[in-house]
């Protein structure tokens, strides 16, 4: 079971794994498609709370009458595909799972002890500084208002970047045979491919050079990219969805085709007392699960080239992104209004 964490190539892992799902199963691992074609977003959903799952927007596309409905089905053609296969493995990934509360994780353990006979976990860690950053990327893409500055500030991050007490936790209530952990650096993966790296981890003994390649799935945007999109989100709070697409999600490919600028960051000091924060708990967990006796656990610094801490629009690149994403005429002046608002506040 790959559980994530999110940011650390889940997307790419995945598509190589579909994209592989029939040269899997001749090795003897089943990845289904009951979970999910791709994400096996539906385990996750499967282990949540029913009061979690209105908050998710996965579930709202599910478009079951109830959790519980959802719940029987999904399980039936889980193990119908299951028993259909003949397989005496199988793979799970869903990024979701590394940050699931309690609960979830003590139903995922009951759900999965009833059918296996062993459970081996898969879980990659991320220098939390250059995650933060990534990380921002993609919350701005679901609806963040904040700037990353101040949403570093009143967050807390504990249960995500506080590796050794969050894997701790994990084990503690899934009870794997195994957890192996891998870190997510180029210069750390099998071969210098995070495919082989993943295979090697999950034990499936096969080359990735002589399975089907995939791109790696990387929308990663540019810090006007960015900004626009945080304005967008301000937009929809405060003036409704009427006018505009209800989620970024459409947008996001077109805006990464043309983002060629700089990505944002924090300044240099303030990425080090963030770093400082789970200094601790990266050496337990280099010197308890990976067995570096130095206790180093990240060894590529931080990524500072072609990168920015300005988090602002030019008002003036407004019409680009206007005529790019060929947003309705009626909201060009209130954009453009709070895009000179914002840039006036940093």
């Amino acid at each position: 079971m790959h559980i994530g964490s999110g940011k650390t190539g889940t997307s790419s892992i995945q598509l190589f794994l579909h994209r592989n799902r029939a040269r899997l199963a001749q090795l003897g691992l089943l990845y289904p498609e009951a979970p999910g074609r791709i994400r096996h977003s539906r385990l996750g959903l499967f282990i949540q709370p029913d009061e979690q799952l209105d908050k998710r927007p996965s579930w709202r596309r599910e478009r079951f009458s109830s959790p519980a409905e959802f719940r029987e089905i999904f399980q039936e053609r889980l193990f119908r595909e299951i028993n259909e296969s003949g397989l005496p493995r199988v793979l799970f990934s869903d990024e979701a799972l590394y940050g699931s509360p309690d609960s979830a994780l003590v139903r995922l353990h009951q759900f999965m002890d009833g059918f296996t006979d062993s459970l081996k976990l898969v879980v990659y860690l991320r220098r939390q500084d250059d995650h933060l950053v990534s990380r921002y990327q993609q919350v701005v893409k679901v609806g963040e208002t904040r700037r990353l500055a101040q949403r570093t500030r009143e967050m807390d991050f504990s249960k995500t970047y506080g590796y050794h007490p969050r894997l701790r936790k994990i084990r503690q209530l899934l009870q794997p045979t195994e957890l192996v952990v891998r870190r997510f650096e180029r210069d750390s993966f099998s071969d210098g491919s995070l495919y082989q790296d993943f295979l090697d981890a999950a034990g499936i003994d096969a080359r990735a050079d002589t399975m089907a390649q995939v791109q790696p799935v990387n929308e990663s945007l540019d810090v006007d990219a960015v900004e626009f999109l945080r304005i967008l989100n301000i937009f929809r709070a405060e003036n409704g969805t009427t006018d505009l697409p209800k989620e970024n999600r459409p947008l996001v490919h077109r805006l990464a085709k043309a983002s060629e600028g700089p990505t944002l960051t924090l300044p240099g000091p303030v990425l080090d007392d963030f770093m400082s924060k789970w200094e601790e708990s990266n050496r337990r967990v280099a010197v308890e699960l990976l067995g570096e006796e130095d206790g180093v656990l990240f060894r590529t610094p931080r990524k500072t080239s072609n990168t920015t801490c300005d988090q602002v629009l030019d008002p003036a690149r407004l019409d680009h992104y206007l005529e790019l994403l060929g947003l309705p005429e009626q909201t060009h002046a209130p954009l453009r209004s709070l895009a000179e608002r914002e840039a006036a506040v940093r």
